[in-house]
């Protein structure tokens, strides 16, 4: 997935990008916030697929 942040031109909050959609925030501390927890989530999700097709494969 394609994630980016980008400023407001006037200096007041951010949008942050995944893919096609936008998320606006009131300041980049939120933003980055909210990537860094996005991010772990996908980390501890790609975990327990990969524990799930190892149980698949004992079986």
């Amino acid at each position: 997935m394609n994630i980016k942040i980008e400023a407001n031109e006037q200096g007041n909050g951010c949008k942050v990008w995944l893919g096609e959609t936008a998320i606006s925030f009131a300041n980049m501390e939120d933003a980055n916030t909210y990537i860094a927890q996005l991010e772990a989530r996908i980390e501890a999700a790609s975990h327990t697929f990969a524990q799930d097709v190892g149980i698949a494969e004992v079986l």
